[in-house]
């Protein structure tokens, strides 16, 4: 390095150096990059938002308003915001920008705010020593030519760039794809929350199977049926598939009464048609090791008491296909009451999406005991992994082909396309009160339709706050093992590093006898 000799060479380093700063940040501003160690890289924007938003045609403007001097995790909330804001711009070209306003004193801000769709909302901040509450702004909306959408109100960052690329996908497409719910077989009522959350990203229409079903409807939303369909109904449902069209059909063997006890076989012709189509519905009942839990109450004297117990026909699901865009970013899914998905020996486009744990076994029917207490037939888990979804892709032939039915004209389709038909082995996997009110189920619902709607681009964000990593389950013999180790380990090295000192005591002792005498 040069010796400075004199002021003058000195400034002209300082100014050099600024120099260089400034060049830096100009070329770094379009050259962005960032380091992300985590796992899933889940404070950087995925592939998917980065083609969302380099896809931009005209300006997106993101106003955002954010109070300051906010408390913890509010305040956390603002700058990851900021720093995620920041990235959309910079990958967006020019395309996108945004501006923090904060209204905390600003009346027309406010207004503004509010005319948006942003109100104020309260928290509790502490103040002159005391915990006071006070109104503050978190909200932002999206500019897009005439139109708009509103985030009225950002508390948390989980989840928040698959909210953010969502409400950036809705405003600048040009419309919204259409899927159908089939309401024949529940009350419309029955999954009200999983249509508003459907909704957020697709238009919803109920389907009567009696009718044609729209031309502009390509996925179909299904809870089983617990009896048989007319004629009609099937030719349709049949001729929506040989159409391209494709559906999610939640369909199990097993029609469960819990507060009596028992499950009774599900009698229906939807088994005919699936197995037209190379899929088979295995009657037994799963239950897996790996459950969730239901409440018992339990009588002790004079008093009674609830307890949560292990159900092992409600399967928790932590095996997934992980070479299948669908579930590879999935932790936990889970089920009620399910049986066995299989190929028939006529399919050859099978992909298996969701498996039990290696400690699977069965019950069997026709009248299924499905009381939790004293069942022996709960305790024995001998089969290894079982399918119970999947997804089977390809040409499917019509199953009129081998009937005579009035309904077949000129206009009859007897092989689709290209079509695709997911199925879980489970009825009512999509009702509120059922698998359709877990949170882990929605992630899977909502990448499937996706994934059949031909709109992938949100599969990978939506996963990646998912945190639900439950430890694997040990056996009773590895417990006990574990114990003694956590018991006899320490005290096992504290006796090894006190014959290790002794050890060294004893040639240092002998080094100085040598040496003195």
């Amino acid at each position: 390095m040069a010796n400075v000799i004199n002021k003058k060479q000195f400034t002209t380093y300082i100014l050099l150096l600024l120099a260089i700063i400034l060049v830096l940040n100009i070329v770094s501003k379009n050259l962005f990059t960032r380091l992300d160690v985590t796992d899933n890289s889940m404070y950087s924007l995925s592939e998917s938002s980065k083609n969302i938003i380099e896809k931009l045609d005209d300006r997106l403007i993101a106003k955002v308003f954010f109070s300051e001097d906010l408390p913890g995790k509010a305040a956390n909330s603002r700058r990851f915001l900021q720093d995620m804001l920041e990235e959309y711009s910079a990958y967006s070209g020019g395309s996108f920008n945004f501006e923090f306003i904060n209204p905390d004193d600003d009346k027309d801000y406010q207004k503004e705010a509010m005319n948006f769709g942003i109100p104020p909302v309260q928290i509790q901040v502490v103040e002159n020593d005391k915990l006071e509450i006070k109104n503050v702004y978190m909200g932002l909306v999206l500019l897009y030519n005439d139109k708009k959408e509103v985030l009225p109100v950002i508390e948390t960052t989980d989840g928040l760039e698959y909210t953010i690329t969502t409400a950036i996908k809705k405003i600048t497409s040009t419309g919204m794809n259409k899927i159908g719910f089939v309401t024949r077989n529940t009350d419309p009522k029955a999954h009200q929350k999983m249509r508003e959350i459907l909704s957020e990203t697709y238009n919803i229409s109920n389907v009567d199977l009696n009718n044609d079903i729209p031309v502009d409807i390509n996925t179909l939303l299904i809870n089983g049926f617990t009896d048989s369909l007319s004629e009609n109904e099937l030719y349709n449902l049949d001729q929506f598939i040989m159409k391209g069209g494709n559906i999610m059909l939640s369909q199990g063997k097993l029609d469960a009464k819990l507060q009596q006890g028992y499950a009774e076989e599900v009698n229906s012709n939807i088994f005919e048609l699936l197995e037209n189509y190379g899929i088979e519905i295995n009657k037994d009942m799963i239950i897996d090791q790996d459950c969730g839990q239901i409440q018992m109450s339990q009588s002790q004297g004079i008093f009674r008491r609830v307890n949560s117990v292990e159900y092992p026909p409600f399967p928790v699901i932590h095996k997934f296909n992980k070479e299948n865009i669908i579930v590879k970013n999935l932790e936990s899914a889970r089920l009620f009451f399910a049986n066995e998905v299989t190929p028939r020996d006529t399919i050859k486009n099978f992909t298996p999406l969701l498996l039990t744990s290696d400690k699977t076994g069965t019950l069997q029917g026709p009248r299924y005991n499905i009381y939790p207490m004293n069942n022996p037939g709960m305790k024995f888990f001998s089969s290894s992994s079982k399918t119970v979804g999947a997804l089977i892709s390809g040409q499917f032939s019509s199953f009129f082909n081998k009937i005579e039915s009035e309904l077949i004209t000129d206009k009859f389709l007897p092989r689709s396309s290209n079509s695709n038909i997911l199925i879980i082995g489970s009825t009512d996997f999509f009702n509120d009160a059922a698998a359709g009110g877990v949170p882990e189920n929605i992630e899977f619902i909502l990448n499937s339709i996706d994934y059949l709607s031909g709109d992938s681009e949100l599969i990978d964000i939506r996963s990646r706050g998912i945190t639900a990593r439950p430890l694997e389950k040990v056996s009773d013999g590895g417990k006990k093992i574990w114990k003694w180790v956590n018991i006899l380990l320490p005290a096992l090295l504290v006796i090894l590093f006190g014959l290790f000192r002794w050890k060294t005591n004893r040639s240092k002792r002998n080094f100085l006898e040598e040496l003195y005498g």
